[in-house]
């Protein structure tokens, strides 16, 4: 997206994390002064002014109706958003947004996945003027920014991604992974405390972050397992058919024999059985691997939010250490703990989700495992009575989709076995406990900033 005619740019610092709060209704109630700087309004011309005091008139409206859609449902909003400053230069932040008590906080960096960064402001290009020509025509803005929502979302899919919500998932985790990699908060600042009540902010702060870090071989591991759970799913669909084809074969075959030989129909039949319980067996599968997939992708984001509220916070305590901090900042480091207190909650929600979903799908893969084998005997069983009874070449046109599901089998059940035993030591290694202590020393040092207030 181009800046407005006349303005400059103003690039957001790797370093710089600034937020705001607002009420329900988008009214400004706190921020940093790192939002002061970059927004060029001094902190009373902020408080009680509506957010959009810096929408840029080029962002899409489409954008912040699918923003309130999200937020008024409870759920997280992220996006590459376009500000304009007071001096009219235009700033670039990847945000995040969550629902805090009564109202919201907003989180801003600086957008650091360059190709994703590029094509939403792309898309931004093509939406708005859509949106402008909609106006012309007669549309209302709310009907305007429904009809640029709805092309947002069309190209979201077109990228890959099931909905917004799924964007947001992959989004934020690979920004703040990529933020990390260029700064590192937590190594020694300038402006740290000695001792006090904001030192004690900034230590439960590294607390946490510590405990997060102890989550990201598990989080690794939760990746390289959705993407095996993901290849599963779409085996699922060849399995069924290729079973069918097995039994179909068989069935057609015992019929041609039945009046000499009906021991073939008779062991066929179970094999038909089998076959129509795996096919059950497999569209269970198919969604609790869609809802295991799901669940991994929403402990990654929370995991990350996690992270971005936590350095919110210690960044905010260095700020008042330094008395860089606006009047009001006591009243702040309670929002921003609490909204660290409810994030990491979620994450441990989430942690023990993933951890019964993962059971139930390792319950479910083994369970198929099971029914495969007996299926393989079966028609292993069918198998061999051909040559027995000298029907070979007689049945030898519906041997080839048995003998195909007769080795493949073999090597599907192993992959069913090997991806049950990984669903289950992954769902070993979610432990919330060292994140739920680091959170108690958040909670400790709030009530000592009530005290200090």
């Amino acid at each position: 997206m181009t800046a407005q005619a006349g303005s400059v740019e103003r690039e957001v610092a790797f370093e710089d994390l600034f937020f705001s709060t607002t009420d329900r209704k988008g009214v400004i109630d706190g921020s940093n002064t790192v939002f002061c700087h970059y927004a060029q309004y001094s902190m009373d011309e902020l408080l009680g002014a509506p957010h959009n005091i810096i929408r840029h008139p080029d962002m899409p409206g489409g954008v912040f109706h699918i923003m309130w859609d999200l937020l008024l449902s409870g759920r997280p909003m992220a996006g590459y958003v376009a500000n304009l400053a007071a001096d009219g230069a235009t700033y670039w932040v990847f945000a995040t947004i969550t629902p805090l008590g009564d109202g919201f906080l907003s989180v801003r960096q600086r957008p650091c996945v360059t190709d994703t960064f590029r094509t939403a402001a792309a898309l931004y290009d093509q939406v708005r003027p859509a949106e402008l020509e909609a106006r012309r025509e007669g549309a209302g803005r709310a009907q305007a920014a429904r009809s640029g929502a709805e092309t947002i979302q069309e190209a979201i899919a077109g990228l890959g991604f099931a909905d917004y919500s799924d964007f947001i998932r992959h989004a934020v985790p690979a920004e703040v992974a990529a933020r990390r990699a260029a700064t590192s908060w937590t190594a020694p600042d300038p402006r740290d405390p000695v001792d006090g009540v904001t030192r004690g902010l900034v230590d439960a702060a590294i607390s946490v972050d510590r405990a997060l870090d102890t989550q990201e071989a598990a989080l690794a591991e939760l990746e390289a397992l959705s993407g095996a759970l993901a290849e599963a799913s779409a085996r699922t669909v060849g399995s069924v058919a290729q079973l069918d084809g097995a039994v179909m074969s068989a069935t057609s075959a015992s019929r041609e024999v039945s009046d000499t030989q009906p021991v073939l129909a008779k062991v066929a039949r179970p094999l038909a059985e089998t076959s129509g319980w795996l096919r059950g067996a497999f569209d269970e599968l198919a969604r609790l691997l869609g809802r295991a997939r799901l669940g991994i992708s929403e402990l990654q984001l929370r995991n990350a939010l996690a992270r971005l509220h936590d350095e919110t916070l210690a960044e905010f305590a260095r700020e008042m250490a330094a008395s860089e901090a606006p009047e009001r900042a006591p009243v702040y480091v309670q929002q921003l703990c609490h909204a660290l207190e409810e994030t990491a909650t979620t994450v441990t929600r989430e942690m023990a989700m993933t951890h019964a979903i993962l059971d139930d799908v390792a319950d479910a893969l083994i369970e198929v495992q099971e029914k495969m084998l007996e299926f393989q005997r079966l028609l292993a069983t069918w198998r061999l009575l051909i040559p027995r009874y000298g029907l070979s070449r007689q049945l030898d046109p519906y041997t080839g989709p048995i003998d195909e599901q007769l080795n493949a089998g073999l090597t599907l059940i192993g992959q069913v076995r090997e991806l049950a035993q990984q669903c289950v030591t992954s769902a070993r290694r979610l432990d919330a406990e060292p994140l739920s202590t680091a959170v108690g020393a958040v909670v400790d040092a709030r009530e000592a900033a009530v005290h200090a207030a």
